[in-house]
């Protein structure tokens, strides 16, 4: 068995096996259960994302085992912990830990158990270390430490503009869709899950306090709804997105990303990320994350002439700072070519 990989191709989430209706039920519940005690969005895909792989460890290839099943055996949730069927790194271990806790006691009382019993059954079939932190009980799982994860291109507009390009090449009825979505991942502040999470009635055409007049999206981040610009290519294929919902003689509301297969259900987070993955191949490109594509955005809109405190204004970003996080691979490229220049001459 093996955990199913984010960087996977379109095709690796059949290899891994989609969750039978009663544990997606189960997910539903934990992540409302999760929001209503004021974890964020965020914090609750990552839990829903660590369960899945949880259920896919426990089952055989291709089948994994209902969550219901999963639960009521806290012995194999411990052997998954200790022993992973590949290699994970040491946070990805503790985060699989944390989920577990959580919907043991978010969820199991409807599954007729004790939380309280399940967490401590769990706790004495990991083995511990003496820690001086009063908040730690010192358990430890399966896990490397270091990154797993290979470091992934640094980007500029040419690089995007080759994204979503690719986006589009594969053609079919979901290659309008596939461009529209890549566009705004790649020429905005937007996350993926705040992609796949958008509906028509959050585009509108305003003026933004920075001046920027055109096409925005709200988007609730902290707790508060931002309306965030979605400049050039972003609102070019959005427009074109609409543009093909009109020729379909449909209306534009709900979801503005949908499946292919069952229109009325909106894109989940693991198809929006063979989206991107894919495109990335075929631009010959290796799969950037959302922090790679949004560093790649911020060094397109200095290029644009935008100040620092204008592009942190675009992308959502609370603090300047953020920004000079973002630019630092390419302000260190910068430097290499000026040496490099300056060596040739």
């Amino acid at each position: 068995m093996r955990q199913l990989s984010l960087f996977d191709g379109p095709g690796s989430g059949s290899e891994g096996g989609l969750l039978d209706a009663e544990s997606e039920r189960l997910l539903q519940s934990f992540g409302a259960g999760r929001l209503n005690e004021g974890a964020s969005r965020r914090s609750v895909l990552r839990e829903t994302s660590q369960l899945r792989s949880i259920s896919r460890e426990c089952g055989s290839p291709g089948r994994p085992l209902p969550l219901a099943a999963v639960f009521a055996d806290v012995a194999l949730i411990g052997r998954v912990l200790r022993e992973p069927g590949a290699p994970i790194s040491r946070s990805t271990g503790r985060s699989r830990l944390r989920a577990a806790q959580r919907f043991m006691r978010v969820v199991s009382p409807r599954l007729g158990r004790d939380p309280a019993v399940d967490v401590a059954s769990l706790d004495a079939l990991l083995p511990a270390r003496p820690t001086p932190s009063w908040h730690s009980a010192g358990t430890l799982v399966a896990g490397e430490i270091g990154r797993r994860r290979r470091r992934g291109p640094t980007l500029d507009g040419v690089d995007l503009r080759r994204i979503v390009d690719a986006a589009g090449e594969r053609g079919g009825g979901s290659a309008v869709r596939d461009r529209a979505l890549t566009a705004a991942l790649c020429f905005s502040g937007l996350r993926i899950e705040e992609a796949i999470a958008l509906r028509w009635e959050d585009l509108a055409t305003r003026l933004t306090p920075m001046g920027y007049y055109g096409l925005t999206a709200a988007v609730e981040r902290r707790g508060r709804w931002l309306r965030l610009p979605l400049p050039g290519p972003s609102a070019d294929a959005l427009e074109a997105l609409r543009e093909s919902v009109d020729r379909a003689g449909e209306e534009p509301s709900g979801h503005l990303f949908r499946t292919s297969r069952r229109p009325d259900r909106p894109l989940g987070y693991r198809a929006a990320r063979n989206v991107l993955v894919e495109a990335c191949r075929r631009a010959g490109l290796p799969p950037a994350e959302s922090s790679e594509l949004r560093a790649g955005c911020a060094h397109w809109l200095r290029a644009q002439g935008l100040s620092e405190h204008e592009v942190a204004s675009v992308l959502g970003l609370a603090r300047v700072r953020s920004v000079d996080r973002l630019l630092a691979r390419h302000a260190a490229l910068d430097a290499q070519r000026r040496v490099r220049d300056q060596l040739s001459d």
